[in-house]
């Protein structure tokens, strides 16, 4: 079931609104990128986030080497704390954009909520996000 939940950095100047759904899965990748931050994301049509506050601040990070094409991949992050509050990417079996929220700055999702979703595993390290690698106790 959808719902909108508040989001923020560590420090609150990066703040957002985001309408996610945790019976889609909280996703766990073993990309570089998701690896290093320990990134664990959700899912959100890209109308579904609202920036609320430090846009104008916020790093936008593109990784490379990368193998998504020019464009289609940002990370944000806040200049102050560091933290990693979501990317945006473009995939066209997504829709167009799409956001990936990191669901440890969701300020109002409860522990419940949390555990009750199942967890998706994404085999980015070799570009098959739609599959599980074959370790995924580690992530």
């Amino acid at each position: 079931m959808k719902k909108t939940y508040h989001g923020s950095c560590h420090c609150g100047l990066i703040r957002f609104l985001a309408e996610l759904d945790f019976d889609d899965g909280i996703r766990r990748c073993n990309c570089s990128f998701c690896l290093k931050v320990g990134y664990k994301k959700s899912f959100a049509a890209y109308e579904a986030v609202e920036i609320t506050g430090g846009k104008e601040r916020m790093l936008d990070y593109k990784a490379r080497p990368s193998n998504w094409p020019e464009g289609d991949i940002n990370h944000y992050m806040c200049p102050a704390c560091g933290v990693h509050t979501f990317s945006r990417g473009y995939l066209d079996f997504m829709g167009g954009n799409f956001w990936a929220v990191n669901v440890a700055c969701l300020d109002d999702a409860t522990e419940e909520e949390l555990a009750a979703a199942p967890i998706v595993y994404e085999d980015g390290k070799r570009d098959q996000q739609m599959q599980a690698p074959a370790i995924t106790r580690y992530l």
